[in-house]
């Protein structure tokens, strides 16, 4: 076997390697989500008979499916999960989730249902006063993949503003000139609800900035995270992009492949910087 095949087996066994990690992180997450939900259900497992049941505040249990129910009795019973502890949750950091069961659900959303794809481009944009980057952006991004890329990639735009009329005027300018990629599911558009940002005049005064740069920061850590937590489980890579920037052509699979190389080489990884400049292109 001369080098250039090993060279190409050991990508690929990274290749599955890196799949394998990204299914075993959704399973955690489901493992997770019921975990949660059990807690916030008010489930406790009760011993009688040798057998092992499950008691619930009203009548919540009856309104799940029988695999529900029974995944929920595994999970009490588990000592994994010990009814004592009480786990946090994005509630714990972030209470004023709890004022509105709609906060974590985007206000707007355009997608076509991707999903199982190699990477995610999480393209964050808020209103400007003077011009606009992002159609540039998108189309360079566009231009710069063939059609096997394509098929591997999803965009998500970010829309980090409240006014919903501003928001549905962006993803029609982008239904507009990206139609195809749009229909495809290459492009999806998203913003967040009003309620999922706290009250930005009652922020804590960090590293000596002005009231207006800790709001600025704070939004944008907020914006940040809404977009990584909705685009987590769609691909088995995120990169953060911003939406002024433009690609060489191949970006993606030389983001990959150097991701896959550091993988072969049992090189730990979490973040991957390819452009030195802000958060811009870390994989």
């Amino acid at each position: 076997m001369n080098l250039s095949a090993e060279q190409t087996l050991a990508q690929r066994v990274a290749e599955y390697q890196m799949r394998l990690q990204y299914l075993e992180s959704m399973y955690r997450s489901r493992q997770e989500d019921v975990a949660i939900l059990s807690q916030y259900l008010g489930l406790s497992p009760n011993t009688g008979d040798g057998a092992t049941n499950v008691t619930i505040n009203g009548s919540l249990l009856d309104a799940l499916s029988p695999e529900t129910r029974a995944i929920l009795r595994n999970m009490t019973s588990s000592p994994r999960f010990p009814s004592s502890l009480r786990l946090p949750t994005a509630f714990h950091f972030l209470p004023h989730l709890l004022d509105d069961p709609s906060s974590l659900k985007p206000a707007f959303l355009l997608s076509r249902g991707r999903q199982g794809i190699s990477v995610v481009l999480g393209v964050p944009t808020v209103k400007r006063d003077k011009q606009s980057y992002l159609m540039g952006t998108l189309q360079n991004l566009i231009s710069n993949m063939d059609d096997e890329e394509q098929n591997e990639t999803m965009i998500v735009v970010f829309v980090g503003e409240t006014d919903l009329e501003y928001v549905q005027l962006v993803a029609k300018q982008i239904e507009v000139r990206f139609s195809m990629y749009v229909e495809n599911g290459l492009i999806e558009v998203l913003s967040p609800p009003s309620s999922y940002y706290p009250n930005m005049e009652k922020l804590r005064q960090t590293l000596n900035d002005p009231p207006e740069r800790v709001k600025w920061r704070s939004k944008q850590n907020l914006d940040f995270a809404f977009l990584m937590a909705y685009s987590q489980p769609k691909a088995t890579f995120y990169v953060q992009l911003e939406d002024d920037i433009l690609a060489k052509r191949g970006f993606i699979t030389i983001m990959k492949k150097f991701a896959f190389e550091k993988t072969a080489r049992k090189d730990p990884w979490f973040v991957l910087d390819f452009c030195q400049l802000g958060f811009i292109a870390k994989i």
